[in-house]
């Protein structure tokens, strides 16, 4: 009576068999005339092609609702203001005009972070306007083409936002810690204000580029500086890498302002 051993051995020398045969029968299909060599080729073709396109479409897939969750965030922010007009995908209200944008391009490097918007001055985009999210300031617009845009990030050095803490009113500059993509600080806080951590950090109404009451992180850790000030540690919400879709935010009446200032 055959073992177990040599009934597997059998099954496997008959796979072997097998598939020997049936690749000797594909190359003298292959080799035998011209039309066969094409209808192989093609077949060869398609199966790629179709295999290419699952991946893809499992990778569009599970992204899909992380983009529609943003798109529907950013609508409800757009609603949610107090609107004038709305025209294509531009939303104003009285002080401010909203654009809405694509990432094309990004990248983080060192002290200098940036972005290229597929929004220019053909769309109305100027220079030194503010680019965010319902969940975040992205950065500045720094320069403009007819079709795109040159975006500063946030996460580069010398770039701060005014922003403010509720339950104390306090406001101060708020930078990026030099660390990651998730971290910020706030300077220049009274030493005798107390901020608890897990409060909520929103833009102020101090800040020309972003629009008041955008929230962006909650608070952690305070340390005392060398001047006796406070720095507050900030976990943001927004995750910049992640980003397709942002808001380029212009402030009507700008020009106005930056003459007073001057």
């Amino acid at each position: 009576m055959p073992t177990a051993s040599t009934n597997t051995r059998r099954h496997w020398f008959d796979a072997a068999a097998f598939i020997l045969l049936e690749v000797a029968a594909l190359a003298l299909v292959g080799a035998s005339s011209d039309i066969q060599r094409s209808w192989m080729g093609g077949m060869v073709h398609e199966m790629t092609a179709f295999v290419w396109g699952g991946v893809e479409n499992i990778g569009r897939y599970f992204h899909l609702k992380t983009e529609n969750d943003l798109l529907a965030e950013q609508n409800l922010f757009l609603m949610q203001r107090p609107l004038g007009r709305e025209a294509a995908q531009t939303v104003s209200s009285e002080e401010w005009t909203f654009l809405s944008a694509e990432i094309v391009k990004h990248q983080f490097k060192g002290d200098h972070s940036y972005y290229l918007l597929d929004r220019g001055s053909d769309d109305g985009v100027r220079a030194n306007s503010g680019v965010l999210t319902p969940r975040g300031v992205v950065g500045v617009v720094e320069a403009v083409t007819p079709h795109y845009s040159y975006v500063r990030s946030f996460f580069s050095v010398g770039m701060t936002v005014s922003v403010r803490e509720d339950s104390t009113g306090v406001t101060g500059p708020m930078v990026w810690d030099g660390k990651g993509r998730s971290g910020a600080r706030i300077r220049s806080i009274p030493h005798h204000i107390v901020i608890p951590p897990g409060r909520e950090i929103r833009t102020s109404s101090y800040s020309g580029l972003f629009p008041p009451d955008i929230p962006l992180g909650v608070t952690g850790e305070s340390h005392f500086s060398k001047d006796g000030t406070q720095t507050i540690e900030v976990a943001l919400y927004e995750d910049p890498t992640r980003l397709r879709y942002v808001m380029i935010a212009d402030r009507a009446w700008r020009e106005e302002v930056e003459q007073l200032e001057r």
